[in-house]
This record gives structure tokens, sequence and C-alpha cells, in this order.
């Protein structure tokens, strides 16, 4: 019994001298763990009251070989200088500064361990320090400018807005809440909406009309903290531009229209016929389009645009004869250069944002409007009501001089005695030769 104990603990010394050997001799250690890291630090909190917020240890030191610490990197020994500090006998790591998560992130340093005559004692082995956010800053917003047609539905996108914020992203320090807080005009109502969390602007009314206001401006406002009573406020501006589209009928300044022509003439301007449209002056959308639907089938009338007074030009481009022609009914149509469009979306559905209904005038967005034209006879002139005239004058017994005979001038168009005219008389006056 006595032989097997001491065979056993022969056995057990033998193989802690073998452990012992291979130490001595170099053999890594199985895990190398000699700094302690302080991973997180929070932004705007003083630890610089604190003895050491890390430790670097190494047991690689012996009373002979006494073993130094140093720190390397940005925050050590580059900037910021010394933010970072080691005792180097202690391994104890200091902070000399309050930390800005806004300014850096993250430091990345190197613990150091070395002999007094200069070489390692271990490898260097990173120590990562991680700055914490707090919710110290406030949104800010940029201009936002972005525009929308006119009638477009209720929910139709207009433009995307968004605020900035300094503190760390994906956490709701930076988790933004979105609110419209003010319109300018007020109109009837808010024409707007934001989406909460996307800041995404949508139409809220169906009824924008650029005839009535052609721009708004919103003030919009962000909370971080996700809206939380707590949470910083910023504010910004965001301006709309409400689009033109045709959908107004242009009209006329009279319901009818009358003019006179002369016979036997032509190239000449009967007309002009002023259009008046409430979209867009000098736009597709209030440029007046004029034809003549009916009482031309002669061509002898045409119309045009004056792109710049947007009149319709009714010229005469054939001669008329009178005997023929004595009165003209003409029907003229005026319509936009540009499709009409009818008004508010939401009531039906022909295009993006635009329904059925009618907002102003016809449905096709074309007026007609009669034109009558008066055909006067050209005047063919005068003449005398007897040009031979027979002459039965004895010389002798006549005093002269004597008005023998007068000549009426007589309207060749209506056979009457002319008004208004000179009277031819014939005098005859004796001479004795």
């Amino acid at each position: 019994m006595v032989s097997l104990k001491l065979g056993r603990l022969f056995l057990i010394l033998l193989l802690c001298m073998i452990v012992v050997t291979k130490i001595e001799k170099g053999m890594p250690r199985k895990k190398q763990e000699w700094i302690l890291p302080a991973s997180k630090l929070t932004e705007n909190v003083d630890y610089t009251k604190k003895e050491f917020i890390a430790k670097i240890i190494s047991d690689r030191y012996t009373e002979n070989r006494p073993v130094k610490y140093f720190l390397k990197g940005p925050g050590a020994d580059q900037m910021p200088y010394n933010l970072f500090v080691v005792n180097p006998k202690t391994g104890f790591v200091r902070i000399t500064d309050i930390l800005d998560r806004e300014h850096i992130a993250e430091y990345n340093l190197k613990g150091v361990a070395k002999y007094t005559d200069g070489t390692y004692a271990e490898d260097e082995v990173p120590l990562r320090i991680h700055v914490e956010d707090q919710n110290d800053n406030q949104p800010t917003f940029k201009f936002f400018s972005g525009s929308v047609a006119e009638s477009s539905k209720t929910g139709t996108p207009v433009m995307q807005i968004s605020a900035d914020d300094a503190d760390e992203q994906g956490t709701v320090n930076s988790k933004i809440a979105y609110s419209i807080v003010k319109q300018t005009p007020e109109g009837h109502g808010p024409m707007f909406s934001i989406d909460r969390n996307t800041g995404k602007i949508y139409v809220k009314q169906h009824t924008l009309d650029r005839e009535i206001d052609d721009a708004y401006t919103l003030v919009v406002q962000g909370v971080d903290m996700d809206g939380a009573a707590h949470g910083y406020t910023g504010t910004g501006t965001v301006q709309i531009q409400v689009l033109d589209i045709n959908d107004n009928v242009p009209t006329l300044e009279k319901d009818e229209y009358a003019a006179t022509i002369e016979e036997g003439v032509a190239g000449v301007v009967v007309m002009k016929i002023k259009a008046l449209d409430k979209d867009l002056e000098n736009t597709d959308n209030w440029l007046a389009h004029f034809k003549i639907t009916k009482g031309n089938e002669e061509k002898i009338f045409n119309i045009e645009t004056d792109p710049k007074t947007n009149e319709g030009i009714l010229k005469l481009i054939k001669p008329v004869d009178y005997e023929k022609v004595k009165l003209l009914n003409l029907d003229v149509a005026v319509s936009n250069a540009a499709p009409f469009v009818s008004g508010p979306g939401d009531l039906g559905g022909t295009g993006p944002g635009l329904g059925e209904e009618i907002k102003h005038g016809k449905q096709s967005g074309e007026t007609s409007f009669p034109i009558k034209i008066t055909v006067n006879k050209l005047s063919k002139g005068l003449v005398f009501s007897e040009p031979v005239l027979p002459v039965s004058v004895d010389p002798e017994k006549t005093q002269f001089p004597k008005i023998i005979r007068s000549f009426p001038a007589v309207d060749h168009n209506t056979g009457k005695v002319a008004e208004n005219v000179r009277s031819a008389q014939l005098l005859c006056q004796h001479s004795h030769q």
C-alpha cells in the first residue's frame, strides 16, 4: 500500500516538472488576455475624476525584469493628444477630458507592455473604446421646394423631406417625428399632410386650384426621440408650387359677333376676337385655338391665333358676290392648344390624379359662338339720266346765257337720283362771229 502511494506521488511530481520545463522553454500561454478594455464610455459624462477607466495587465513581469506600460494611437500619442493616458507602472488608463460622440465616435488604441530595456513583454493588443450617444443634438432642416399639379387627387405624393440629426443613427436619439405646424396661405384648411415617420408630403385636399393660390409655404417640425415630450425640436420651411393644368375653358368678351364685308374684296381682316382664359398665360393651357365649324364650306374665310394677344384673327380670303350671297352665318369654336382636363381628381379617374367632374365649361373644353357677316353691294358709280340730249334753240330769238337742260345723277345700284351730289347744268351762250 505504501509503495503504491509513493508511485502516484512520483507521477504527479513528474507531470509538474514537465509543465514547468515547457513554460521555461517559452511555450506560449494557452490564453493570453493581458488587457481589460473599457469598451463603452458615454459622451458628456465626466470620467476625469475616476482612478481608471481600463487596466493594462501583463503577467510577464518579475522583480528583476519590471514592465512599463504605454498607449499608442489617436487620443494617446496622436491627435487628440493625451486624451487617454496610462500609468506606466500600474497600467491604469485614465481619461483627461469629456467625450463628444459627434466629434469622434470610437477610439482604437493599442496597449503596449515593454521591459525596461525596450523589448516587448507582450504583443500590442487593441484597446477599443466606443463612445455611447446621448441625445444632445436637435434636428435641423434645409430649405425644401417641390411642386404638384392642381386638382391632384387626395394622397398624391408631393415630395420627400428629411431633417438631419447629428446623434447616432439607428437609435431613438435620431428618430424624428414629422408634422406640419403652419400653412401659408391658410385657405380653407390644410391642403397637405405629412407622414410622421418618413417625412413624405402628400396632397390632403383635392381642391388645389392654381387660379386661387399658385404656391404654398409650409412650416414643418421634427422632434427627435420619436416625438417624445422631452425630445429636441427643429423646424424648417417647405415651398410647394401648384402647377397649372388646362382646367379652364377659354371664354370670349361677347356671346355673338357681327361684321360687314364689301363684295369683290379679298385679303382683308374682318375682325379680331379676344379669348380670355384663367390658365397660366403664355402656355398651351392658355393659348386659344380657333376654328370655323360651320358656314365656311366655300373656304371664303380663315381664322388664326395671334399668340401674343390670344386673339382670333378672322380674314376674308375670297371675294364675295352680292348677287349670290348677302348674309353669311359662321359658327366658330375656340379651345386651347393643350387638351382640356376635367376637375377635382378623386371623383373619378381618367388620369393620374384627375377625375371626370368638369370645373368650368363643357367637358370638351370647347366653346362655340356665332358670327353674322353682312355683304355690302359694291357701288358701280353715278350715271346721268339722259346721256343724249337733242337741242332745238333758235339763237336769234334766244337770250344768252340760258339753261337749256339739267342732268340729275342717278345711283346705278338703286336707280334713284343720287343725294348729296352736284348736278350738271348745260349753259348755252350765243357767240356772234
